[in-house]
């Protein structure tokens, strides 16, 4: 009795050449090893030509799946193998899916476990974490404002003095009197005195606005108690209180507040980033910051004598 034959793509394969299955049929590897030696090719010549490794092709015929890769790439094998050998690949890949325990890889699952307490930081650090951070926010926003500016003393400015008007001589008032001998000296021209000019007087409530951010320190000259430290904000007054006429103001950005006097605003304390001390927070001491010293009258210019020549 003849042995019955399987045909693919046509070539003859027998049922006899091969590994067998447990249902008595045979096995991929066996079919796909069939077709290769009904071509007369090797195992080499097929990995050439297909690029798949020679171990898995090796694997494949002697149904070796669990020398081969994850499903998706034996399949992959497969397909190519049978192709090659002119067998349909679909066929085999199916056949191979059905005999195989190859399974695709899934993804393992994340497990919801709670997390081990004894991994996470301590209470106590998380504290002192946050703590640190808002110190050195704290700090950052105090140095921006000037808190942290070395101290620069006030120093007095010498009074200026008005230079001397220079006289013409031909305009001088000379009089017309002879003179009354030799020696006599010439009368003086007369010269205007000198004025200064001089602030108003100041008089009124006394108001601290900030320009910007600024921190300021005001304090009491005598006690040092302090009425007021940190940091004001643009638009933020400060109202000095009536009769706390000892109050004196230290701050990093002088040019950054604004003062008024009874309603009148004063030039700038100072620059931008300039640090003042000690600066009284009243009428009469913002008066005298602001007025300059009056200047020493000119004194009149003394003309040579003139000796009269004569034999």
């Amino acid at each position: 009795m003849a042995e019955p034959h399987h045909e693919a793509e046509g070539i003859g394969v027998s049922l006899s050449s091969g590994s067998m299955t447990g249902l008595g049929r045979e096995t991929v590897g066996s079919l796909l090893a069939a077709a290769r030696e009904a071509m007369g090719s090797s195992l080499e010549e097929i990995a050439h030509e297909t690029r798949v490794p020679l171990r898995h092709l090796l694997a494949l015929e002697n149904d070796r799946h669990d020398a081969l890769p994850a499903l998706p790439y034996a399949i992959g094998f497969v397909k190519a193998f049978a192709r090659t050998v002119k067998l349909d690949p679909e066929t085999m890949a199916t056949r191979f899916k059905s005999e195989t325990q190859l399974t695709p890889h899934v993804p393992t699952a994340m497990k919801d476990e709670p997390m081990d307490e004894r991994r996470m930081p301590s209470r106590q650090l998380v504290l002192a974490s946050v703590a640190v951070i808002v110190a050195l926010v704290v700090a950052i926003g105090l140095y921006g404002a000037g808190a942290f500016d070395p101290e620069i003393p006030v120093v007095a400015q010498a009074p200026a003095t008005e230079a001397p008007q220079m006289v013409d001589p031909a305009a001088a008032t000379i009089d017309s009197a002879p003179l009354a001998g030799p020696g006599a000296a010439l009368p003086a021209p007369a010269v205007s005195p000198a004025t200064a000019m001089a602030m108003p007087p100041l008089a009124g409530e006394v108001v601290l606005t900030a320009r910007e951010d600024v921190w300021v320190k005001i304090y009491d000259r005598d006690t040092r108690a302090v009425a007021r430290m940190g940091i004001m904000t643009p638009g933020e007054r400060f109202v000095v209180p009536a009769g706390q006429d000892t109050l004196l103001l230290r701050t990093g950005k002088a040019g950054a507040l604004t003062i008024t006097v009874g309603g009148r605003a004063l030039p700038a304390l100072g620059g931008p980033v300039e640090t003042i001390d000690r600066v009284g927070l009243n009428a009469a001491s913002l008066a005298a910051r602001f007025t300059p010293a009056q200047p020493a009258p000119a004194q009149a210019p003394t003309t040579p004598v003139q000796t009269p020549t004569g034999a």
